[in-house]
């Protein structure tokens, strides 16, 4: 994301077009046109005549014919559509950019080399892929935004509204004032409205427009950018310094920002003279659009000085029309501050040399000055006469800007492509600026390659490039789009990470980092492996400004290779321990399954009433040779975000369900009872899982128990519940664990469908007659038995609590007074010597 352009292909179109196209029959109403836009949220929809394409029906087309007919009803024809704009998927996305502006469209069908149509792609696709070395990187929002913005009333009515907002040619407008604040109602807002019917003669006052999101003026392009994505909005309110709303932005604006590198172009046709003359008929028609796609003014004149033509950029910068330049000297432009020598010289220079160019002040149609950079052009005929003049002149400010944009793509290391020093310190600076917006973290690693002297004393400087350019593209797609990396110098790196939500993410990145430099590189056909040491500094734990980042981070980079190289420090202590120890268990545990690590206890379950054996609960040991015993608490949560929990819940399934097959095979009847993540359940089909083992191994569904937390109805509740039913359908029991821990909702737990509750150890081990503890579970077990579910305890440790459960009511129980996990064959032979009435005295009660 931080490479040099000259060090990438240009991005095509096929890369970003969007697969799905919305189509609908010619002929069909206008309503069914109206309700695709708002269902899909898009903004044209493709009609077709069969299978051949007739044209696109915008948006705004669809609001002027609602208008014109008074009824969406009217039936779709020809007359109605706009050309299908048609691009090549190999086109670049540039080229694409500069196509939209110059038919002045929003969308474009993909067509690919078998001329097949692939996909559609839009403005908002191409202002996406735009990446940190483009303008959008250092513009700020103040330089797009459209100032002219059109204000209603609320008593305005919705009729009165769509007809402004199609006169002034904008795609959103403003509802309200200052006092009581603004709405905001675009094109996607009315297509919506029309596919729900609203009356067009209702007041805006009436409807339920959204409220206006508004961020301050001197934001950067990036960050609006951003902004745009995180908020999920086309449009954005722009205030200054006061917190007034001054204008408007939209996506389209950015887009048209982006238009700049083509008026270099522009200039360089404009200067050869001669090889305009010579252009042909294509090339012509393509100069035209770039005419009038250009934000910069262009004045053709005759021999005389007449104007001729004007594009569309003369009148927003100086505010004369068309028909009211034509035919007139460009001297209606003149401001005064230039005396007759000034324009004595310049057209003698124009005389002897066919071509001017300097700085001159104007004068607008409105009277106010400005200094803008005006290039000349003398356009001879075949015979050597001058018949035209063609002028070009933009803003002399944002000239100024240019340049400097234009030279901070140059700020690239020529052997990595990445960010040199001076680029990355000013990445840092506004990083770290719109950290402090957004109040979030942002973590800097200084990396350094061990012992890399070596390599390039074995394979002189040239292999030593090749490593270095190796090791950064692995580090550009470790980060996956998280972070930017540089290289300062040397064999050392920068890496910023942006998306720092909690600590998990520096790990998980810290993590692919290691793996990437892990795997050989090969130079001239031999394998090499390079190491690296890595400090890390967070903001604004660390530090605060970026030097003081750098400075932290590199600290931490000498203390890991003080310790002995191949290592990872942290400047802050506290994080540092943290940190290291769950990216140590990481790094283990991607190799734990295949190792054969872990392995499965068993917890009996017994019933409290006549003390019979009925189940029990599989519970994963890992043993790791590097760490040792670590508990499931450490592993479990890091397995969770890593997404390995998939894999290692697949296991324990397989391994349980193998296990009490064999136990029912040996005349154990028991019931097995398997945690699952709510991870599983959102990214996993659990019901297919359970039951394709359940057959594989021939266990009963009924001797099956799927526990899960309350996290699982949190944050997938529908996913959830419709896999528990499929579950339960065929037989499985559901169990609710932990109860008592979490959210703890008595309305998913009479919702969802459940069989057993298990209350936690916490509550249990304070369990004493008469005690809140007690009056707590009695609660939760009248309550379970309420909404007819059996009641299960965790963590007996005692006589004591036992029998106080017993008298509450309770249903089952487990923990270490009656035994502790053992293994499966272990299991077997405890229960052979087990006796129920060594636990307690059964009563005449009946077993559940």
């Amino acid at each position: 994301m931080n490479t040099h352009l000259r060090h990438l292909p240009a991005m095509k179109v096929a890369a970003i077009c969007q697969a799905e196209i919305i189509s609908i029959e010619l002929g069909a109403p206008l309503s069914q046109a109206v309700t695709l836009m708002a269902q899909h949220h898009i903004g044209s929809v493709l009609v077709e005549d069969g299978a051949r394409p007739v044209g696109l029906l915008t948006r705004s087309r669809a609001m002027q014919l609602v208008l014109q007919q008074g009824s969406s009803n009217t039936l779709i024809e020809a007359s109605m559509l706009a050309p299908v704009l048609q691009v090549d998927a190999n086109l670049s996305v540039d080229e694409l950019g500069l196509e939209f502006i110059s038919q002045s469209a929003a969308h474009a069908v993909v067509v690919g080399m078998a001329g097949q149509w692939v996909g559609i792609v839009s403005q908002s696709d191409v202002v996406n892929s735009q990446g940190l070395e483009h303008d959008l990187f250092l513009k700020s929002l103040e330089e797009i935004t459209n100032f002219n913005v059109l204000r209603l009333s609320p008593d305005c009515s919705l009729r009165r509204a769509i007809e402004r907002l199609r006169s002034v040619n904008y795609t959103a407008m403003l509802v309200g004032d200052d006092a009581q604040g603004w709405q905001i109602m675009t094109e996607t807002d009315v297509i919506h409205l029309l596919a729900e019917a609203v009356d067009l003669d209702q007041p805006l006052a009436g409807l339920a427009l959204p409220s206006l999101i508004s961020v301050d003026s001197r934001l950067s392009l990036y960050n609006v950018r951003r902004y745009f994505r995180e908020h999920n909005c086309r449009h954005i309110g722009v205030k200054d310094h006061n917190e007034t709303v001054i204008g408007l932005a939209s996506y389209g604006d950015i887009l048209r920002s982006v238009e700049l590198d083509y008026i270099y172009r522009l200039r360089e046709l404009l200067h050869d003279k001669s090889r305009a003359l010579q252009q042909s008929q294509h090339n012509l028609r393509l100069i035209e659009r770039v005419i009038n796609a250009s934000r910069e003014g262009i004045v053709i004149t005759d021999g005389t000085g007449h104007i001729q033509s004007v594009n569309p950029a003369f009148t927003a910068i100086t505010g004369y029309e068309a028909w009211e330049a034509l035919g007139r000297n460009p001297s209606m432009l003149s401001s005064g501050r230039h005396d007759r020598q000034f324009y004595r010289q310049l057209w003698q220079t124009l005389e002897q040399e066919g071509r001017w160019q300097g700085e001159i002040w104007n004068r607008r149609k409105d009277g106010s000055i400005y200094p803008e950079w005006l290039s000349i052009t003398a356009i001879e005929n075949d015979d050597g006469q001058i018949t035209q003049y063609a002028a070009i002149f933009h803003d002399l400010t944002e000239a100024k800007r240019s340049e400097a944009r234009m030279q901070q793509l140059s700020w690239f290391d020529s052997v990595t492509g990445l960010a040199n020093r001076r680029l990355f310190h000013d990445r840092l600076q506004m990083a770290l600026g719109f950290a402090r917006e957004q109040q979030r973290s942002l973590a800097l690693l200084a990396l350094d390659l061990d012992m890399f002297k070596q390599i390039n004393d074995r394979f002189g400087h040239s292999g030593g490039d090749q490593v270095l350019k190796q090791i950064a593209e692995r580090i550009e797609s470790a980060l996956q789009e998280c972070g930017t990396a540089a290289r300062p110098s040397g064999d050392e790196f920068y890496i910023m990470l942006t998306e720092i939500r909690d600590e998990t993410c520096i790990t998980a990145c810290l993590d692919r980092i290691s793996r990437a430099l892990s795997l050989p590189i090969l130079i001239d056909d031999r394998e090499v492996r390079v190491r690296g040491s890595m400090g890390v500094a967070v903001f604004p734990t660390d530090a605060d400004e970026p030097g003081e980042l750098v400075r932290a981070a590199e600290v931490a980079l000498e203390h890991s290779k003080e310790r002995g190289r191949n290592n990872i420090c942290f400047f802050s202590p506290a994080l540092h321990e943290q940190t290291l120890s769950r990216y140590r268990i990481n790094s283990f545990l991607h190799q734990a399954l295949e190792r054969e690590e872990f392995t499965l206890v068993y917890q009996p379950q017994v019933c409290l009433r006549s003390g019979t054996l009925l189940g029990v609960e599989a519970l994963i040991r890992w043993d790791s040779p590097e760490l040792g015993r670590v508990a499931p608490d450490d592993f479990i949560p890091v397995a969770e975000d890593t997404g390995l929990i998939e894999s290692i819940g697949a296991w324990v399934l397989d391994q349980s369900v193998r296990d009490a097959a064999d136990w029912l095979a040996q005349g154990l009847v028991l019931k097995m009872s398997v945690n699952f993540s709510a991870r599983q359940f959102q990214r996993t089909e659990v019901a297919d899982q359970v039951l394709r083992a359940l057959q594989t191994y021939r266990l009963p569904a009924d001797q099956f128990v799927v526990e899960l937390t309350e996290t699982s109805f949190l944050h997938s509740a529908e996913r959830t519940e419709h896999e528990i039913c499929r579950l339960r359908n065929q037989g499985v029991r559901i169990a609710i664990d932990d109860f008592g821990t979490g959210y703890s909702s008595l309305s998913y737990i009479r919702q969802m469908s459940l069989d057993m509750l298990k209350i936690d150890r916490s509550f249990v081990s304070g369990v004493q007659a008469g005690s809140t503890d007690a009056r707590l579970v009695q609660a939760m077990i009248d309550m379970s038995h309420a909404m007819e579910l059996i009641v299960v305890a965790e963590g007996i440790e005692n006589e004591q609590d036992l029998r106080v459960l017993h008298e509450l009511g309770c249903d089952q129980a487990q923990g270490y007074h009656i035994a502790r996990p053992m293994r499966a064959e272990e299991l077997v032979k405890w229960a052979e010597h087990y006796q129920a009435n060594a636990l307690l005295s059964p009563d005449d009660s009946a077993q559940l």
